[in-house]
């Protein structure tokens, strides 16, 4: 009989991301309502991040491998950190940027942690 195993870190984290991109793209109002001030351009820069979301939600998912989870990894440290200095020079932003950066900070961690692990075939 089969055991059942758990889903790898880098699955979870992707189908994860993939919701958190899709509410940033459909309704980025809705979030800057809650977490930030919701002018025109912040708007606009929520949805380029969930459309960037989405493109390495597809691309961890389509392709596990140590390279991707890396620079996948590489790409949210940088998020975070962008996300990091809007705190810094914006306080209306404030808020909403540093929850961004706590988010953008875990996924680094988790998929370069999945891009470390032992696997057997896939990213793990």
């Amino acid at each position: 009989m089969d055991t059942p195993t758990a889903a790898p870190v880098w699955h979870t984290s992707a189908l994860t991301r993939l919701a958190w991109g899709a509410a940033l793209t459909v309704a980025p109002h809705r979030v800057l309502l809650r977490w930030g001030h919701p002018s025109g351009l912040a708007v606009a820069v929520l949805r380029v991040l969930g459309v960037r979301h989405l493109a390495q939600a597809a691309m961890t998912l389509r392709r596990p491998t140590p390279v991707v989870l890396t620079a996948g990894a590489a790409a949210d440290a940088l998020h975070a950190t962008t996300a990091l200095a809007l705190a810094a020079v914006d306080r209306r932003q404030r808020r909403i940027a540093l929850l961004d950066t706590a988010i953008a900070g875990g996924w680094a961690l988790l998929d370069l942690s999945a891009a470390r692990r032992p696997r057997n075939g896939r990213a793990g």
